[in-house]
């Protein structure tokens, strides 16, 4: 088994070698995912759309894309033939079981209206839709508007969402809708400075929606690993996908840390506690999950050594309030509060010591934090 092993290696090696060519060619660069946006609803999502489907924005698309975008809705290529200011987040009143609440996109010109509710990973309010609605009902007339429900998989809107009423509403996702709309318009269109932007943000929705790997490049890896004579090797790799990543894990992360001071506590379900030194002994820096068997959710903070203190003013270095256990605050790891090291999408992180290095500026960032 062990040589089947290496020859299935052996033949994913040179697709593995061509792959990282284009990330250092920089064939992979996406100016969303370096801002650190991909999942950002309103700064990213609701913001780019708008100004896409916005005939006066800058782009230069004129109103093509919106065109574009009413004829995905089916409805006439005029429907809306201009967009009044202030589309995204646009308020509509305080919140009542029926009414009020903030449209995260709205497209209307002086006979109808295109209602977006945006949904990425945020859950339903109550009475979402329904207040939408109303509002739609009231400002433009029962057949003069639109209500959209956009989310990544095209999920159902829940009956909480609803307020318990029966209205007609159209239901897209950016898996399938927002993906072909976006591919189909740039492909159709004469190049512009703009479709860059576009390119970079159909990227970030495949990423989103699982269907970021190149096509070529994985079609290639699955017909080597599904081939009659390297499946069972491929069966018996998934099944030690999760000790990959603890070998991994130990290699890159916690020896370098145990290294710098570290100690892991397995009276603390295999927390990382370090002394603040020079600084203060009685508290402890600490990276920690609450899973038993996964680094999943991790974060950092500073603990007391022994006893609890009052909550203090969170300091400059932490991005969460402080807690009971983490007085002066905490942040998730690498800033992202789902970080999962044994998810196998971030094991090229941590091999490429990324993770740890994000680690470490953390903690020289705490040390300078508590020395004011």
């Amino acid at each position: 088994m062990s040589n089947s092993i290496k020859e299935l290696l052996s033949l994913l090696l040179p697709l593995h070698h061509a792959e990282q060519k284009s990330l250092k060619e920089g064939k992979r660069f996406n100016v969303f995912s370096a801002l650190n946006m991909c999942s950002d609803e309103v700064r990213l999502h609701s913001r780019l759309l708008a100004t896409l489907l916005n005939p006066k924005a800058s782009h230069g698309l004129g109103n093509e894309f919106l065109k574009s975008f009413l004829t995905a809705l089916q409805l006439p290529e005029n429907y809306i033939t201009y967009c009044k200011e202030q589309i995204v987040e646009r308020p509509i009143g305080e919140v009542t079981e029926t009414t009020g609440g903030r449209i995260d996109i709205i497209l209307e010109d002086r006979e109808h209206a295109v209602i977006i509710e945006n949904k990425i990973n945020a859950g339903d309010q109550p009475n979402q839709l329904l207040r939408y609605h109303n509002y739609g009902v009231k400002m433009f007339g029962e057949n003069n508007f639109k209500l959209v429900y956009l989310t990544l998989h095209g999920s159902d809107p829940s009956a909480s969402s609803l307020g318990g009423e029966h209205f007609e509403f159209i239901k897209l996702s950016y898996e399938q809708d927002i993906l072909k709309l976006l591919e189909e318009f740039v492909q159709s269109q004469p190049p512009k400075p703009v479709h860059y932007t576009i390119k970079d943000y159909i990227t970030i929705i495949k990423q989103l929606t699982d269907q970021d790997m190149d096509t070529e490049y994985q079609q290639k890896i699955l017909e080597e690993a599904i081939n009659d004579e390297y499946i069972e090797v491929t069966l018996e790799l998934l099944q030690l996908t999760k000790q990959i990543g603890d070998a991994l894990i130990e290699k890159h992360i916690i020896k370098p840390l145990k290294n710098i001071g570290f100690e892991q506590r397995q009276d603390d379900n295999g927390a990382l506690w370090r002394d603040l030194r020079d600084l203060n002994e009685s508290y402890a820096i600490v990276i920690k999950t609450n899973e038993e068997k996964y680094w999943k959710g991790v974060w950092i903070g500073i603990t007391p050594r022994e006893g609890r203190i009052p909550l203090q003013k969170k300091l400059d270095c932490f991005t969460d309030e402080p807690t009971k256990n983490y007085p002066y605050g905490w942040s998730s790891i690498s800033d992202n509060e789902k970080n999962n090291w044994h998810d196998p999408a971030q094991y090229p992180a941590i091999k490429n010591k990324e993770v740890l290095m994000w680690i470490e500026d953390k903690i020289s960032e705490i040390e300078a934090c508590f020395k004011i």
